[in-house]
């Protein structure tokens, strides 16, 4: 069964998600074309959530392609 959640809810969902998924992501992995997708996918999402209002304040005020070494 689903617990219902605010929109704001499952936006910290998502960033938790998506942040672990990138931190799990090691250098040795992103050589493969597979995994660097991965990284270009999931930080474009947090780039979206980005423009949220609140999102520095759940801590999403760091340039996202520096810290995962991208771009």
């Amino acid at each position: 069964m689903y617990i219902k959640k605010t929109a704001e809810q499952v936006l910290l969902d998502l960033i938790t998600t998506l942040t672990q998924n990138l931190e799990e992501i090691g250098s040795q992995q992103r050589q493969t074309p597979f995994a660097l997708g991965e990284v270009y996918a999931y930080t474009e999402c947090l780039e979206i959530i980005q423009m949220w209002k609140k999102a520095k304040f759940y801590g999403l005020d760091y340039d996202l392609e520096k810290r995962y070494k991208i771009g």
